[in-house]
């Protein structure tokens, strides 16, 4: 086993909040009520550094950034309002923000590195976060070797999406330059933390009650909905995942973004297309017929709508196929842009929100325990046959007003970072393969984690490079 320090950060008088308590967006809530079981709610945003690293200093920076982020710092309260459960946000500078200094043990530094995170990180992960006790975030300084760490800043999806992860990653590391350098860095004031954050707000279209009531329909019927997936060995129950990762070189990434563009369609159009037809290709060499493909898109829509700001900006879309519209790769590509920009000119997630929004407001009349309850077996009847997450740049440089793949964050004081780990464990489905996608350094970089019910660990690496060979050939691979 590794040396485990623990490093408590308190934040007394730094982080000022208002007095009137802030009640927690209907997006959050629905969050923290799907927490529950096997259901983590967790995202993950890694750094694999080299070079020194001053704890001390860095555990200063983490206080400072924590300044800027009060939902990270803050716990949960239910209070009930003419008969009515809210939850609402409480500051709470007694309660610290944990900092854990690790060594990685000798025996798992040999295989993939990612999958050795995890496991060591297992532990914290599949604890019970109170949230009602504990602040939304810890960081974690894992020691590989000697000036070689992963850095992990672990937030609750409760308080944070990917873009605002990064951002509080971006500010912790900014604040640790200062602290060891005594001026701030050059890209401190980069503007995005991820290139998929960057919106045009749109008007509001106001729908009627008709709409409502098809739109609800159309949910109900999504939970019941069966759609096909990929056959494979893994144990059924197992609550395990894997977390296969492969990172294309500046060739291979400049190669998948020229073939998007000649076939016409956005990059994760593509990537949503490959991984449907990823399933058509493993099942047809396992003599499985094709079935009906769902898939959820998962965008970042921060800014999207005037007025709308929450710790969590992400909009799902959904897509759905059958086999004979998958026959030709092209036309199955365009199909699936057209479906996105029809879905977002329509504010169809503008209308899910809507959905959520009421579900929400009626469920108001139970308390917490049994809303989760009720919440965690909705939403985890929603089963697709893959998700994609498309997160974008991560801490682009800006060239001309606009982010590009490269990254603008390289180092920090006398650290370089090599590698970003980026992904969800254990998200609000019931959704066994999620596919998270971004760039860095111009290079993207997927991360394919996969239920071990599903999936034996082999099959979820197999199925990876599929995906990455349909993505690579553009789907007619």
């Amino acid at each position: 086993m590794g040396v485990e320090a623990l490093i408590i950060v308190y934040s007394h008088d730094e982080a000022k909040m208002q007095d009137v308590p802030e009640r927690v967006d209907f997006l959050s809530e629905l969050i923290a009520l799907s927490t529950y079981a096997n259901t983590k709610n967790i995202i993950i945003s890694a750094m694999e550094v080299t070079g020194p690293v001053d704890v001390e200093a860095y555990t200063q920076a983490t206080r400072l950034a924590s300044k800027s982020f009060p939902k990270l710092i803050s716990c949960l309260k239910e209070t009930r309002i003419w008969g009515r459960h809210y939850l609402i946000w409480e500051h709470r500078p007694d309660v610290p923000v944990p900092v854990l200094i690790t060594d990685l043990p000798q025996a798992e530094r040999s295989g993939p590195l990612l999958d050795s995170i995890m496991k060591l990180l297992g532990p914290r992960l599949e604890r019970n976060w109170n949230l009602f006790e504990e602040v939304a975030v810890e960081i974690h300084l894992i020691r590989l070797h000697n000036e070689h760490y992963v850095i992990a800043h672990v937030c609750h999806h409760v308080a944070a999406d990917a873009g605002t992860a990064a951002e509080f990653g971006k500010e912790i590391i900014v604040h640790y330059h200062e602290i060891m350098r005594g001026q701030k860095p050059d890209w401190a004031n980069e503007g995005h933390a991820i290139s998929s954050s960057r919106k045009r707000a749109v008007r509001v279209h106001k729908n009627g009650w008709k709409e409502a009531m098809v739109n609800s329909h159309r949910g109900i019927m999504k939970m019941f909905e069966k759609p096909a997936l990929p056959l494979g060995r893994g144990r059924s129950g197992d609550m395990a995942q894997h977390f296969p990762k492969r990172i294309l070189s500046e060739e291979q990434t400049a190669l998948a973004v020229r073939s998007a563009s000649q076939t016409g369609v956005s990059l994760i159009d593509t990537l949503t297309a490959c991984s449907n037809l990823a399933i058509d290709t493993w099942n047809a060499e396992r003599n499985l017929a094709p079935g009906i493909l769902t898939t959820a898109m998962t965008v970042n829509t921060r800014g999207r709508f005037r007025g709308f700001e929450t710790p969590n900006n992400s909009s799902v879309i959904f897509f759905r196929s059958l086999p004979e519209e998958r026959k030709d790769p092209s036309a199955f590509f365009r199909s699936l842009a057209r479906m996105r920009m029809r879905y977002f000119r329509e504010q169809r997630d503008l209308i899910s929100m809507h959905n959520v929004r009421r579900m929400i407001q009626i469920l108001r009349f139970f308390p917490f325990r049994m809303r989760r309850r009720i919440v965690n077996f909705v939403l985890n009847r929603h089963r697709f046959s893959l998700a994609v997450t498309w997160l974008g740049a991560v801490w682009p440089k800006i060239v001309n007003g606009r982010p590009t793949g490269d990254s603008s964050i390289t180092s920090s004081a006398d650290f370089c970072i090599k590698e970003i780990h980026g992904f969800g464990y254990k998200l609000h489905s019931g959704t066994r393969l999620v596919l998270f996608v971004y760039v860095f350094r111009n290079q993207i970089n997927l991360i394919l984690v996969g239920s071990a019910s599903l999936f034996t660990r082999e099959e979820t690496e197999a199925f990876m490079d599929l995906i990455v060979g349909k993505l690579l050939g553009n789907g007619l691979k």
